[in-house]
């Protein structure tokens, strides 16, 4: 049990939040999720769990019970850190439970070099993680230099490291490999070797699962891991045991029983051969039996903790549907009973279609029963859609190269598709008169999403990347918008390049990506932005899964681009009515299955929040207090209205309406305590960060005022840091932007610049000044856009070298100028639309408009599906290429320069030299091309053995000029024009071994 009178612990508070107003709403908003001017700060949950889940503390457990957005990840990697740290702990990885993009998304949260950014004095790097400057301190052993930061290489090459560096204090799994590596270990080992290779693996390890919900026992992809991990902790010694998750009970209340059992084993308080079950502690209506209500809280405050997500000062404003008018409520239910008072639905808010034609005939003519998985979807998918005749979807449809043809008459058209679909219908019209990004999701591939987006096509809609779902539509004007459907069907390279379309800075109203179409294939690890409406066209069984999918679209901060009023999102929760007043299976569903089972989970959930183990800190923010969730908050919808609602009105349903939790917590008892030392160090970089900012205040301080300052840090954490930042030459910046030293002399404490630690208190705190020449004002003029193809012929006329040599290269002199005397947007304006130049065509990509710019630098930008395919195939045969010229001398443009391959003369033979890091090739006259070798090379490149003509004196132009020409002309030489070498440096095939 956590100790909260403990030093540690009992500093640790949230602050107070302002009075409320829409104002103060506004700041907190703007200030939280300001990226740009923000410095990464510890939230208070995540202190309190490194400190209280480490070496130093007996807990070995931990339930996370976070909601989403409040950092689960990083909160369990600073408890990873602190037993990194430790070198008892150092002889095994922390082993990491998790799927592919958690995984990934978790990697990133460790340290992510797009985090680190150089200042503008190009002096100090800063490094916005959750692992603050640990990672970032490392690397700087390896490239000391800031500057060196901003090179794109280096970044890549730090990068790379990173990842190795990561490896070696973290190991990482997905579920079913580390159920079935338990699993077949106890089964194809002797029960002496099985125990002895659990103990030499996980004794004193650090294990996190993550999304730990995927444990459960019901499910039966899981079964393996569920077992395999009651087997470990029956038989592991010191394992710690730390489990994320948002949704504990994913399908029922009683999936909370499974936690119990494991920490008790895992504790040793309970025998390995007992068993708790679910009806020990737990009635059937999700309440925990008095008898047994302290023992459950007592195991709560041990081993839970409880932080509520979905932040209103960070989150979107989550709207309800618009209201639909007109539509009979259903009275008898989907079994026959009638729907009373206490049966209906009370916290969800569902939008019905009327079905019409086929699909109210099938719809009504369904018989009242429900059985496993298979009959469920049978029942459910007519709800969706009922294609013509009832038929099945490969009936209706041909599959044609990947493409769908009608086989009959349209069904999806404007005219034919409320026969079909009434939800589709809807959606499509609510899409229709709206604005901004929609997400849509089913269950159901074939007669969900698939053809829903098939819909979207008859309806003026088209693909984002790749050609129409439909061969032969009824649709044949333009484009009214573009979607994009995420399903197994699309590969993991298109999903990705849809993702970053969707979600980039283009995408904010939907101009790029306006339907986001999907399936449980994004329902964990993907994150959207931007979205304005979330449309559910059929439920699952539980409300976890729901939630889920909707927390894709709602995300911290994801809506901080658009105006204050559009940072919303209205949530669909879509249902078929029929006109007998006869309730449909879907919203059966959603009142019998979804509405139950959440309400008995929230029971449970309750009493979790209220005798978690650090719910005496949370319960300010897990409560919102009574003037913030009553204060009226004007928004705009994505459909045209303008609303006023309340917070409270515009939180995800909790499926209660009891009180707001009370800490029922056991007190703390004070007891005889030493601080750790691992105390001092997770609030080294918050407290660096302050005392930065306060030598920009004023440039001396005394050890008084610092406490003063400081006085939410003990005192002795205070002088720890003081002289933790003096001993590690810790850089500041002075208010100059100089680095500089943290210095004390008694109890005063400044600042010495870099170079002048020892110099006098006048050199210490002004600038030193700068002295240079006097420079004139420049007239500043107005740039003209390109609009015409820009003639060379003029450029030429205007080059320095003599009339002899311009006649000598009159054929490489165009492709000389488009290089060096053309900007960016004249050379796209003369690839379009002028004649071709040397080597020219070689920057367009066959098949595509696609011009080849750099390295990821394209006209148009950002290829995604089969353009992004061509690409890539361009590059592959430009390496090939490449590869093929490799012992050929090697001529291009680097910088702005001519550059050559490296080289040596054996005799009479030139001989190409290969790095021993990266084939780069050197600027002419610089290195080891010198005036002699550059000249040689030249006789040697020369088919009409002119040789390099005598540079005349007071000429502008150079040897190294006159050899990039005859380099041009490609005898006994290989022309790459810059672009194709700016390609090539970037890959990893050039580095040798």
């Amino acid at each position: 049990m956590a100790n909260l009178t403990h030093p540690e612990l009992a500093e640790i508070r949230n602050e107070n939040l302002p009075i409320a107003s829409l104002e103060a709403l506004k700041e907190l908003r703007n200030k939280l999720c300001d990226n740009a001017s923000s410095e990464y700060t510890l939230q208070s949950h995540q202190k309190f769990l490194r400190r209280v889940v480490s070496p130093d503390n007996p807990l070995r457990n931990l339930l996370m019970v976070h909601g989403t957005g409040v950092g689960k990840s990083c909160t369990a990697i600073q408890i990873a850190e602190e037993y990194i740290l430790r070198p008892e702990f150092q002889e095994k990885k922390v082993l990491v439970v998790a799927g592919p993009a958690v995984q990934s998304n978790f990697k990133t949260e460790i340290f992510d070099i797009n985090r680190v950014s150089l200042d503008k004095t190009q002096t100090l790097l800063s490094s916005k993680q959750c692992t603050g400057r640990r990672y970032l301190d490392m690397l700087m052993r390896i490239e000391s230099e800031p500057k060196q930061w901003n090179v794109p290489d280096t970044r890549i090459r730090l990068g790379t490291l990173a990842d190795r560096i990561i490896n070696e204090f973290y190991e990482f799994i997905g579920y079913s490999t580390f159920g079935a590596l338990i699993n077949r270990k106890l089964l194809e080992l002797k029960p002496a070797e099985a125990e002895k290779w659990i103990h030499e693996t996980f004794d004193n390890r650090l294990v996190i699962i993550d999304e730990a919900h995927n444990l459960r026992e019901g499910s039966s992809e899981m079964k393996t891991v569920s077992t395999g991990l009651e087997s470990l902790v029956k038989m592991a010694n010191g394992l710690v045991l730390v489990l994320l998750t948002a949704t504990p009970m994913y399908d029922s209340h009683e999936e909370i029983i499974f936690y119990m059992n494991l920490f008790l084993w895992n504790d040793r308080k309970q025998p390995i051969t007992k068993k708790i079950a679910a009806s020990d502690f737990l009635l059937p209506d999700g309440s925990i039996k008095a008898s047994k209500e302290q023992e459950f809280r007592d195991w709560a405050q041990n081993y839970v903790s409880y932080v509520k997500g979905e932040n209103p000062f960070t989150f979107p404003f989550r709207l309800p549907a618009e209201d639909v008018d007109g539509l009979p409520t259903p009275l008898t239910g989907f079994t026959g009973l009638d729907i009373g008072p206490a049966t209906q639905l009370k916290y969800l808010t569902v939008t019905p279609s009327t079905v019409t034609g086929g699909q109210k005939k099938v719809i009504d003519g369904t018989k009242a029963k429900e059985g496993d998985e298979e009959a469920r979807m049978a029942l459910m998918i007519p709800t969706i859609s009922v294609l013509p005749e009832n038929r099945d979807f490969a009936e209706v449809f041909r599959n044609n190269a990947g493409q769908w043809n009608y086989i009959g008459e349209p069904c999806l058209t404007p005219e034919a598709l409320p026969g079909v679909s009434a939800k589709f219908v809807s959606i499509i019209k609510t899409i229709q008169s709206s604005k901004g990004v929609v997400l849509v999701y089913s269950n159901y591939v074939e007669r969900g999403s698939r053809l829903f987006a098939m819909a979207l096509e008859e309806h003026g809609f088209s693909p984002a990347s790749g050609p129409p779902l439909l061969g032969n539509p009824a649709y044949k004007g333009k484009s009214k918008g573009e979607y994009m459907l995420l399903s197994s069907e699309v590969s993991t390279a298109q999903t990705n390049a849809l993702l970053q379309l969707a979600r980039s800075d283009r995408n904010v109203n939907g101009e790029k990506v306006r339907v986001i179409v999907t399936t449980p294939r994004i329902s964990e690890g993907v994150n959207f932005r931007y979205v304005r409406q979330v449309h559910i066209l059929d439920p699952w069984w539980n409300m976890s899964r729901i939630e889920q999918v909707i927390g894709r679209a709602l995300r911290t901060c994801s809506h901080q681009a658009l105006p204050f009023e559009e940072q919303n999102c209205s949530v669909y929760l879509h249902v078929a009515r029929s006109d007998t007043e006869h309730e449909c299976f879907d919203e059966y569903t959603y009142r019998t299955k979804v509405e139950e089972k959440g309400i008995k989970i929230a029971k449970v959930r309750h009493v979790l929040e209220e005798s978690a183990m650090d719910c005496p800190i949370q319960v300010s923010l897990n409560t919102l207090p009574n003037d913030w969730k009553n204060l009226e908050i004007p928004q705009h919808r994505s459909e045209g209205e303008d609303v006023k609602m309340t917070l409270k009105d515009m939180l995800a349903p909790v499926f209660s309406e009891g009180e707001p939790a009370q800490c029922r917590v056991r007190p703390s008892q004070p007891e005889e305590y030493v601080r750790p030392l691992s105390t001092y160090f997770d609030v080294r970089d918050e407290v660096f960060v302050k005392l930065g900012k306060m030598f920009l205040d004023k440039p001396i301080w005394d050890r008084a005022e610092l406490f003063a300052y400081l006085k939410q840090y003990q005192k002795e954490v205070v002088i720890f840091l003081l002289q933790n930042a003096i001993r590690t030459g810790f850089k500041f910046k002075d208010q100059f932007g100089r680095p500089s030293l943290l210095q004390s002399r008694g109890d005063l404490y400044t600042l010495g610049p870099v170079g002048v630690e020892n110099g006098t208190i006048i050199e210490r705190t002004t600038k030193a000044p700068t002295r240079g020449e006097a420079q004139l004002e420049e007239v500043a003029t107005e740039s003209k856009p390109v609009t015409d193809v820009p003639e060379l012929e003029p450029l030429i006329a205007a080059l320095p070298f003599d009339e002899e040599t311009k006649a000598r290269f009159t054929a490489v002199l165009p492709g000389y100028v488009f290089d060096h005397s053309l900007s960016r947007e004249q050379k796209i304006k003369y690839l379009r639309s002028g004649p071709p130049l040397m080597f020219t065509e070689r920057l367009k990509v066959p098949g595509t408009d696609i011009l080849v710019l750099g390295r990821d630098e394209y006209d148009p930008p950002d290829p995604i599906g089969e353009d992004r395919t061509a690409v890539n195939a361009w590059i592959k045969e430009l390496e090939a290429k490449y590869a093929a010229d490799n012992d050929k001398m090697i001529g291009t443009i680097k910088d702005g320069k001519f550059a050559i391959g490296k080289f040596e003369i054996n005799g009479d033979a030139f001989v190409r030299i290969h790095g021993t890091k990266r084939d780069v090739p050197i600027i002419c006259g610089t290195g080891s091309n010198n005036k002699e070798m550059v000249t040689r090379l030249g006789l040697y490149t020369d088919e009409k053995k002119i040789g390099i003509p005598k540079v005349p004196s007071k000429s502008n132009w150079t040897r190294c000029e006159y050899m990039e020409l005859l380099a041009r002309e490609q005898h006994n030489i290989v022309w790459y024009t810059p672009e194709e070498m700016e390609v090539l440096t970037k890959l990893k095939s050039l580095r040798q071994s």
